[in-house]
């Protein structure tokens, strides 16, 4: 329809618009004309009037050219170029398609009062959610016909409202100042602001006003720009470098992502790689005319750099002066600060380096929150490197969402970019800064506790997670409910048909009975009269549909990878990612069961229609035309797990192979018809029983296969309320395949039958009916199959479904449950100790409760309906307290320990003598391995990573300390050390720096970062795994041994404390070993020092039929370093750190090394050791 309009502003306008509905126009003199363009709102200019055209319409794709004004004087964004009706990709907020712009204030008065009310109402709408915002605003192809002098006035409008707000009169502005940046102005600001300013100031004030990362990194020297928390996009100018270059910035979360992403922007052409480290970056060009950048369309050509970063940037940990277990209090963890440090400082530089002078940045980060989390650590290190360093960085800042890799879906994502997420991120960040203290805490305070009184714990770390301890409950409450069931007999009529050669069981109506003689006494009175006949009385058949599986999410997928393949739950989520990074599935972590409306159900299916397993069936229901799936909720993260491109047979192998056929087969069948049955019930009567002579018989018979024939695991699926009474055994439920025909009426003479479980036996012809007693036993429920364990954390609200599969793998890795079989969880005695222990002390903490209302709270901070550090603060506060009162009574649960380990006097063997007291220490083995003063009650932890042996005999040179000295063995091929207990455990400054401290880094600042966080992942129980000498280059006892200098690791090389046959030089830093010539028979150490290298001297005695001495002498003294006679005639080996030993191949006869060469045959090869 048309419409007409009036417009006001300094004069009078008159626009007209077409479209569906009536339009209407608004302007300052002149006369305007709109049209809408596709049956949608347009919008055009004649002078200064406006006009707009009609409302809801469907969309069609083309390509836009020119942005749309609307009422409010703001520029709709160009999202994308076609319907989203074509995507299948996760939604953008709606909030990043809402755009601000600046316009002048109208000089008259009472239009300027009612304008002003106007923006106010839309502004507090969209702050709310937009509940009256018009449907069709964010649309992307409701582009007018536009005069373009619109746009060209833009900058003379920017220009005129500066000078305004020199003025009296208040700037109408509602782009929202960085609070950070702004702290000087705030006061002469405050006259200038808006009414809608003043009425979005308690909004603000609630809202994060810091930076987005407080922390700066060190490789960030400049100021960084702030970012509002979760502000509306104030959109570039949408002429942005109009005719001239831009550089676009891609960044995914993995290399292989920014692979696919080149690929799918380069539409087939070729594109280069312009780096040859780890992280890639790809580089194309695309120009206005063949793909222009949605966000700048105007711009004559496009440089896309495509990188990425390596999962997160930075991480959360303590400062280092809380780093120590031995001297700082764990209570202090709770209100200690937390830094964000880069995981690796060469990835921070990599996007510093690439991000300098670009125009735009494109987040490919996952979709879900870890991925927005990392989106705003990446836009930390390097937003303020673009090419503008002022506020607006962030409005030129876009995010990709997208749920497969594949070409179409990148198009797809690329052309509808929304705006990263601040609230998600805000409760990643809350999550893990809540589970660092809470889990460092509790972790670090009883494992310090019970490893100082226990021996045979069977855990290096005792660690306590606030969702990985109510996973260990739930395992630990079923072991309890098993321990604690007491079987009972009970007694069933058990009737059996005999028809056609079969007996059918039918089931007893009145259920079981635990009086064994009420029983009997029906049995008796039943068979006491001769003509007593079981009699049917009524047959009733009906249709009864099984219906086809919903859409397969994450926990779902876990669930059956469990249950039909036999794969856990970390190692299943392992290879969906591996098959979502290669291309084949679409992204594995979503919570959604239902497919979205954009979703093409009908081409993913025609994928499959070639494959030679199921391309048959696919064929026929493309024909046939595909069932909508069944219920399910769409989340609007991402779409369920389906295929996005076919694999051959024997394109995939092993577990990728299984799980691409099964969640193939599981999207076929969400979308086939419902199986059909023909179910049966019989209804059996024996009169003389009276009430309790009524049994049933049920059958049923496939009509249709409907979704059974594709889908191969039918076992799989949700599992049912956990009723493990046991009343009743599976087989006296379960329908009976191809029941005999009955007819009304039909009656069978009774006989006394012998006992039987069988549901169907072959027997003897004729028909006639048995009655007997059978006795049965309740019985227990089985422990939590993992499945289960998923379903009751699922249910509970503990861990998400990215993390539900690592709290699994956690409590097995900590030795707190075993997988036995049947993929059933069963718990440790650690376990089950711990768990009671918890429950004994305060409960909450193992169970789900806590954690489940924390979540929920995190949920609310994702959905920016809660504030992030009020959730934070009281949880925290929460678990002090409860931290408090369980150090408290920590003996509660010593009590439970106590009668369960070995104290630590009680077990062990002698090993080496104390220094002190020169009694033997007692050492125990372990995890972790220490030494034990039962005198003193002294415990001295070892060194871990590598092998202890005893080397009686020998003692620390140091003074005062006096301990017998023990062998170290670490690497492959084996190094040893000498080791003395004391020392490790109390190094002096001294000597240089300590290995695996904080202070044993590089002095390269790039290295540094990188270093400190490979320590920080080897920590366990407060000792670093210790893959080198166990001492300080500086410890007397290898300054002792060192024979030469080691340049290449700033250690030194020092003699195998073996001492032969086979004579080696090792160095103390790296896995370099030196073999010495086999001619040597004998090397002393000498007390002597080389004046210019420090080093010992050495004495060599060579064998006599092979030295090569002149004169055919045999000892001589030198110098290591210095003697490059023996340097040549030396082998170096550059070994590696594995902590364990891996068999190889058997040498000639004899027996080899343990762990080493295997055994072998004379003449031939030996077995693996």
């Amino acid at each position: 329809g048309r419409g007409r309009g009036r417009g006001r502003g300094r004069g009078r306008g008159r626009g007209e618009g077409r479209g569906r509905d009536a339009g209407r126009g608004r302007g300052g003199g002149g006369r305007g004309r709109g049209r809408g363009d596709n049956q949608n709102r347009g919008g055009g200019r004649g002078g200064r009037g406006r006009g707009r055209g009609g409302d809801k319409s469907k969309q069609q794709p083309h390509l836009v050219e020119e942005p749309m004004i609307d009422d409010n004087h703001n520029i709709a964004e160009n999202t994308a170029t076609t319907s989203p009706m074509d995507t299948g990709a996760a939604s953008p907020p709606d909030t990043s398609t809402t755009i601000t712009s600046k316009d002048p204030k109208p000089k008259d008065g009472n239009n300027s009062k009612k304008s002003n009310k106007k923006n106010k109402k839309k502004k507090q709408e969209s702050a709310g959610g937009g509940t009256k915002k018009d449907p069709n605003l964010n649309n992307d192809n409701n582009q007018g016909q536009q005069n373009e002098k619109q746009n060209d006035e833009k900058g003379p409008r920017k220009n005129e409202a500066k000078k305004k707000n020199k003025s009296k009169q208040k700037k109408q502005d509602s782009v929202v100042e960085d609070s950070a940046n702004s702290k000087n102005d705030d006061q002469s600001a405050a006259s200038n602001r808006n009414q809608d300013k003043k009425n979005n100031k308690k909004k603000s004030e609630n809202s994060n006003k810091s930076k987005f990362n407080n922390k700066t990194s060190d490789n960030n020297a400049n100021t960084k720009p702030s970012i509002p928390p979760n502000e509306p996009q104030t959109t570039n100018d949408i002429n942005y470098k109009r005719g001239n270059s831009i550089t676009v910035l891609h960044i995914a979360e993995k290399p292989s992502i920014a692979q696919a992403i080149a690929k799918g922007l380069s539409k087939g052409t070729s594109f280069n790689n312009n780096s040859h480290s780890k992280l890639p970056i790809y580089e194309l060009t695309t120009t206005a005319s063949t793909q222009p950048f949605p966000k700048a369309p105007y711009a004559s050509k496009c440089l896309h750099k495509v990188t990425s970063v390596a999962g997160h940037v930075f991480s959360v940990d303590f400062p280092s002066s809380y780093q120590s277990w031995d001297s700082v209090d764990p209570a202090e963890l709770f209100n200690a600060p937390i830094q964000k440090k880069p995981c690796q400082g060469s990835v921070v530089k990599h996007l510093q380096s690439c991000s300098k002078n670009v125009d735009f940045m494109v987040l490919w980060l996952d979709c879900d929150r870890e991925g927005e989390n990392i989106a705003f650590e990446v836009l930390d290190c390097c937003m303020h490197l673009m090419n503008s360093s002022s506020d607006e960085n962030y409005d030129r800042v876009y995010r990709a969402y997208f749920s497969a890799i594949n070409p179409s879906d990148i198009q797809k994502a690329y052309l509808k970019l929304g705006k990263p997420d601040k609230n998600q991120s805000l409760s990643v960040d809350a999550r893990q800064e809540l589970d660092l203290k809470v889990g460092v805490a509790f972790s670090r305070f009883q494992t310090r506790f019970f490893q100082g009184r226990y021996g045979d714990l069977d855990s290096a770390v005792l660690s306590y997670g606030p969702c990985q301890t109510p996973t260990l409950g739930f395992c630990v409450k079923r072991h309890i409910d098993i321990e604690t069931f007491k079987p009972e007999p009970y007694w069933l009529l058990n009737l059996g048909i005999v028809k056609r050669g079969r007996i059918i069981r039918a089931q007893w109506d009145s259920g079981r009975s635990f009086n064994q003689n009420k029983v009997q006494q029906l049995i008796q009175t039943c068979l006491e009269e001769s003509t007593s006949t079981a009699k049917v009385t009524s047959i009733v058949s009906k249709d009864k549909k099984q219906g086809r599986p919903t859409p397969l999410n994450t926990v779902a997928l876990l669930k059956a990878c469990s249950k039909a393949l036999g794969i856990g739950p970390h190692q299943a989520m392992q290879t969906a990612e591996h098959l979502y990074l290669s291309g084949y599935l679409s992204y594995p972590r979503t919570e959604s069961t239902a497919y979205p409306k954009s979703f093409d159900v009908r081409d993913v299916l025609s994928q499959q229609a070639q494959d030679s397993r199921w391309g048959k069936y696919v064929a026929d229901l493309l024909d046939k035309g595909h069932t909508k799936s069944r219920g399910g909720v769409d989340m609007g993260d991402h779409p369920p797990i389906t295929p996005v491109r076919p694999a051959g047979t024997h394109e995939l192998s092993g577990n990728m192979a299984r799980v691409y056929e099964l969640v193939t087969r599981h999207f076929i069948a969400s979308v086939s018809p419902d199986a059909c049955f023909k179910s049966t019930r019989v209804s059996i009567n024996i009169e003389s029983l009276k009430e309790k002579g009524n049994f049933t018989l049920r059958g049923k018979q496939l009509v249709s296969p409907g979704f059974l024939a594709i889908l191969l695991h039918q076992e799989y699926g949700d599992e049912g309320d956990d009723d493990y009474e046991g009343s009743l055994i599976e087989d006296d439920t379960e329908e009976i395949q191809n029941l005999p025909e009955f007819t009304v009426g039909e009656e069978f003479y009774l006989t006394s039958g012998k006992k039987s479980s069988s549901k169907v036996d072959v027997v003897v012809t004729g028909s006639r009916a048995t009655l007997d007693i059978k006795e049965k036993l309740t019985t227990p429920p089985s422990y939590l199959t993992e499945s289960e364990l998923i379903s009751q954390m699922e249910k509970n609200g503990i861990g998400t479904d990215a993390s539900i599969a690592t709290h699994i793998e956690n409590i097995q890795k900590r030795n707190y449950v075993e997988l036995i079989t049947g993929r059933k969880m069963k718990p440790s005695k650690l376990g089950l100790v711990l768990a009671q222990g918890y429950h004994q002390i305060d409960a909450s903490l193992v169970l789900p409760k806590v954690r489940s209302d924390i979540e929920s709270q995190c949920n609310k901070v994702a959905k920016g309906i809660a504030n992030k550090d009020a959730v934070l603060k009281a949880a925290i506060s929460l678990f002090e307290d409860k931290f408090k009162n369980f150090v408290e009574n920590i003996s509660k649960m010593d009590l439970l320990f106590s009668s369960s380990f070995s104290k630590l006097e009680d077990i062990g063997k002698p090993f080496t003598r104390c220094g002190l007291t020169r009694r033997y220490l007692q050492y125990i083995t372990g995890p972790p391995a220490r030494l034990y003063n039962t005198t003193t009650e002294t415990v001295y932890p070892l060194p871990l990573g590598g092998v202890i042996k005893e080397w009686s005999g020998q003692k620390c040179p140091v003074e005062g300390c006096d301990f017998e000295l023990c062998m170290y063995s670490v690497g492959q091929p084996q190094r040893t050390f000498p080791l003395c207990p004391n020392c490790f455990n109390n190094p002096k400054a001294e000597w240089g720096k300590i290995p695996g401290e904080e202070n044993d880094l590089s002095s390269n600042p790039e290295d540094r970062e990188d270093e400190l966080k490979e320590r920080q992942i080897r920590t366990v129980a407060g000792r670093a795994f210790t893959l080198e000498c166990p001492h300080p280059d500086g410890h007397p006892l290898i300054k002792k041994y060192q024979i030469a200098r080691d340049p290449e690791s700033d250690g030194v090389f020092c003699m195998d404390a073996h001492f032969g046959p086979k004579w080696r030089l090792i160095s103390t830093r790296s896995p370099t070993i030196i073999h010495l010539p086999k001619a040597i028979s004998k090397i002393t150490v000498l007390d002597r020092l080389d004046e210019d290298t420090s080093c010992h001297m050495l004495k060599i005695e060579y064998k006599a039929d092979s030295t090569p001495l002149e004169g055919g002498e045999t000892t001589y003294v030198t110098c290591f370093e210095k003697d490059e006679k023996l340097k040549e005639k030396s082998q170096t080996v550059h070994g590696n750190e594995r902590t364990q030993h891996k068999g190889g191949r058997g040498g000639r006869g004899g027996r080899g090394k343990r762990g080493g060469r295997g055994r072998g045959g004379r003449g031939g090869r030996g077995r693996r050791g």
